[in-house]
């Protein structure tokens, strides 16, 4: 692997800690905000102290080009389970998304750029800081260096996936010394993702307490690199990772899978790893993940942008296996009363919004759904991995994948085919922003959507900006086709 040893790294935000607010139903953590540590500092560091600068890398998850508007439109729209939604004019970056037609000026690639680095120089600092503060005692030390490098890795992955090969950078640097830092290989930074998560793994501990609800725990670790994993066809080493994490007995399904994306749902046993997001301090926090994706136009504290909404490719495949159960928890139709008594315009201008994000409208105090957690790791994607590396490695695919059969209600599947564990991704994990790349990962893009304008040897990644370009003076290197 290229090792690339830099000094600072500054992007677009300062990298000084911004402290993490985390929220549950009812419990609510708050650390210091800005809580430097000076380096020189003698005394022993407190975990509370040293989670400090790790609580900064959790908070820059919540940024707009991370968690929001180019998340949503990168990894969701393009893909045959979504549309734009909102109006037919507005966001001119999201209709280029939602067409194949963007090119390397598209605003959203810039921002999903910027805010994953600035927030990985946060996890950078983090690190670099707390292998330099006085731990006496590595058992304390060890498990904040391990957060940090998973969301370094969680943060990497998404890069990967999004760009091909990008600058692998380990400290920090400033924005012009970053510029000349080329891409390293897709298969390089695997291998990077792989060193942090196999030291997560290691040294993360299996539980939190409810309190530290969000925090991530050593089977996020396994399922993000049995995710990992998966996108290079190492089927062995995803059995192998998925099976530690349903054999630690850590996780189980929540039974009731249309309460698991209500507010009731969240930090639930099926969570193993969930974006904290909250509305306190009338929104000083704000992720507007949710906001976005809200049914447009309608009534007050109950309407967001109407962005990201369920294809009627998505809604015909649901009906075709009478999938009842998830496709009330994903289609959120116009003209709705919901079960908990909320109404949905019949004029709202999309017949669909992302159930999902639906937040019931006595917790919209500020504005629409920002205390709905994003779940982006689910026991249920850990099982259906499973059962596809079984499929590929040796192994029983019909149970797991049946325990997410089950709770959608329907019949077990006796000898599940790969082409059963991919539509049940579809069915289980729709508008969760896994469809885009699972269609490219199992060579079914060109068939799939080549129809609405993708193009093999193009569109497997997305441009790298092209401001990044010029800024490096050619140090950066453009993906074929654009």
């Amino acid at each position: 692997m290229k090792n690339i040893k830099t000094k600072i790294f500054v992007f677009i935000t300062m990298f000084f800690v911004i402290g993490f607010t985390m929220i549950s139903c009812d419990d609510f953590l708050e650390l210091p905000i800005e809580g430097q540590l000076p380096i020189d500092y003698e005394k022993e560091p407190t975990v509370e102290e040293g989670f400090r600068y790790v609580s900064a890398v959790y908070g820059g998850l919540r940024n707009w080009g991370i968690s929001v508007f180019p998340y949503i439109g990168m990894f969701e729209i393009t893909s045959d389970d979504a549309d734009k939604g909102s109006t037919p004019d507005d966001s001119p970056s999201m209709i280029e998304l939602n067409n194949y037609t963007f090119t390397p000026e598209n605003d959203l690639f810039l921002s999903f750029w910027n805010d994953h680095y600035s927030v990985i120089g946060r996890a950078n600092f983090a690190i670099n800081t707390l292998n330099e503060l006085n731990f006496e005692d590595d058992d304390i030390r060890n498990p904040l260096l391990a957060e940090a490098r998973f969301l370094r890795a969680f943060l990497y992955l998404r890069l990967n996936l999004a760009y091909g090969g990008v600058p692998i950078v380990e400290t920090t640097l400033t924005a012009e010394e970053f510029a000349r830092i080329p891409r390293s290989s897709k298969d390089e930074i695997y291998d990077f993702i792989e060193q942090d998560l196999l030291f997560a793994i290691e040294h993360l501990p299996t539980t939190y307490p409810f309190s530290d609800a969000g925090r991530a725990a050593e089977g996020a670790a396994r399922a993000l690199l049995a995710r990992a994993y998966m996108y290079q066809d190492k089927w062995a080493d995803v059995k192998f990772q998925t099976d530690e994490i349903i054999n630690s007995n850590t996780y189980t399904l929540y039974p009731n899978f249309y309460q698991l994306f209500r507010m009731i749902g969240q930090n639930s046993t099926e969570s193993v790893f969930e974006l904290q997001l909250t509305s306190r301090d009338q929104g000083r926090y704000r992720c507007e993940y949710g906001f976005v994706q809200g049914p447009r136009n309608n009534f007050a504290r109950l309407q967001g942008w109407g962005f990201n909404v369920p294809s009627q490719g998505l809604i015909d495949f649901f009906d075709s296996r009478d999938d009842e159960i998830r496709k009330f928890a994903t289609v959120l139709p116009r003209g709705f009363r919901t079960p908990e008594g909320d109404s949905i315009n019949a004029n709202c201008p999309n017949p669909y919004y992302n159930y999902k994000v639906y937040t019931e409208l006595k917790y919209n105090t500020v504005d629409y759904a920002l205390d709905h957690n994003i779940r982006y790791i689910r026991y249920a994607e850990v099982l259906l991995m499973n059962a596809e590396a079984s499929i590929h490695a040796g192994g029983d695919a019909a149970t797991p994948i049946n325990l997410v059969r089950q709770r959608a209600g329907l019949d077990p599947i006796g000898s599940p085919t790969l082409e059963d564990v991919w539509d049940e991704r579809r069915a289980e994990l729709a508008m969760e922003k896994h469809r885009y790349f699972d269609l490219i990962r199992t060579n079914r893009a060109s068939q799939i959507m080549g129809s609405s304008g993708w193009q093999a040897g193009k569109h497997e990644v997305f441009p790298i900006p092209q401001s990044q370009i010029d800024l490096s003076d050619g140090v950066l290197t453009q993906n074929p086709g654009y």
